[in-house]
């Protein structure tokens, strides 16, 4: 697992390029570019958001735990005028960051893939501000009674196995209201991508 592990991370910048130009990078543009203050991003991966960021927050966490993605973003940290940036292993679960410190917790294509998105989301509420922000880009459940949906929960346990435990039922918008948030996301559609994976959710949620 170790070994496929190394390849997704060393291959997925190219497997995920058409879907960028697509419409991905616009979406990065739209969420990250106006954050201020103190930021936390969950599931950073190989650093796809790095150049979307601005230099003047005050402060960057970027919490990965996989190793092999780690190693891919840390030649991106380095290449980036995010010198300050802080780069964590920490899991979405738990958080190393004081409750109600952060502006904006980021999340780009992480929450399919947590082990626990519950408590992940528990965690983010936890760390935000009263009036702070979880900004997400997520791919989530088709409507309960599509045939997107029957062919989702068809392909999930073959797809958890090769996309290193990427679910395609996730229903991210109820949990994440569940876990006290107020959402304001839009339906998007991920342009390029398998026909399973493409319906989005993009926004923020606001921890009251």
């Amino acid at each position: 697992m170790k070994f496929y592990r190394k390849i997704v991370a060393r291959f997925y910048d190219l497997a995920m390029q058409r879907v960028e130009r697509l419409c991905l990078q616009q979406w990065r543009r739209e969420l990250l570019a106006e954050l201020s203050g103190d930021v936390l991003e969950i599931g950073a991966g190989t650093g796809a958001n790095l150049t979307h960021y601005s230099s003047r927050l005050a402060s960057l966490q970027l919490c990965e735990p996989d190793a092999a993605m780690r190693r891919q973003l840390e030649v991106k940290l380095g290449a980036s005028s995010h010198g300050f940036a802080h780069l964590s292993a920490c899991v979405a679960a738990r958080l190393d960051v004081d409750g109600e410190s952060l502006d904006f917790v980021v999340s780009t294509l992480a929450f399919c893939s947590v082990e626990d998105p519950e408590q992940a989301m528990r965690e983010a509420f936890r760390v935000l501000k009263p009036g702070g922000r979880l900004v997400l880009m997520e791919h989530v459940a088709a409507d309960q009674n599509s045939r997107l949906h029957y062919w989702q929960h068809c392909w999930q346990p073959f797809w958890k196995r090769i996309a290193c435990n990427c679910h395609l039922t996730r229903k991210t918008a109820q949990l994440l209201e569940d876990s006290g948030f107020e959402l304001f996301v839009r339906k998007e559609v991920m342009r390029g991508a398998p026909a399973i994976t493409t319906p989005m959710i993009v926004g923020y949620a606001l921890r009251p």
